[in-house]
């Protein structure tokens, strides 16, 4: 099976609506099953279907989240509803602590993790459908850190892979990810 790594966007709460996220950090999500919108209107799992559709076999998920309650929450709705719609297989998730714009140390665990999750699985798919924010950068770095195909769906189900992007220098804070650069 195909491997796809994504970043756990937002777009789940409110279309299940969630308004109290920190509320359900550690709840049975379970009886949310009946409440999953359709995967076409979930970009992560929008991206599973149609990718495999297109190669002609389930993906396994896996989202890369941020360590508020809102992205948790999210993440664990997401796989929630890719386990009751037979879109993908969920594979889990995992959270980065002190992810923000700025935090070299929670970009570079973030960029770090997500390598080697993509080296681990054999390369696999990138997707950065769900919108153009912070975490769909680095994942796409990530993508082509790792050697991944990094892919789009827009909203008509169209499948784009973005141009592989040669990686040639990273910041100076950033400099342990050189060993990934070219190899």
């Amino acid at each position: 099976m195909t491997y796809l790594l994504a970043a756990a966007g937002l777009t789940v709460l409110r279309k299940m609506g969630v308004e109290n996220p920190a509320r359900l950090v550690a709840a049975r999500l379970d009886k949310h099953a009946e409440r999953c919108p359709p995967p076409s209107e979930v970009p992560e799992l929008h991206v599973a279907e149609v990718l495999g559709r297109r190669l002609g076999e389930r993906v396994r998920l896996e989202l890369a989240a941020t360590d508020t309650p809102e992205s948790v929450v999210a993440a664990r709705l997401v796989l929630l509803c890719a386990r009751a719609s037979g879109v993908a297989e969920p594979l889990g998730f995992y959270t980065v602590k002190k992810f923000a714009p700025g935090d070299y140390q929670g970009v570079g665990e973030f960029l770090e993790l997500a390598v080697r999750k993509l080296r681990a699985a054999g390369g696999g798919y990138v997707s950065i459908t769900s919108g153009f924010n912070l975490e769909a950068v680095y994942l796409a770095l990530a993508g082509w850190l790792a050697g991944a195909r990094v892919v789009y769906v827009d909203e008509g189900g169209n499948l784009f892979e973005v141009p592989h992007v040669e990686i040639c220098g990273l910041p100076k804070e950033l400099g342990r990810f050189a060993q990934f650069i070219n190899k």
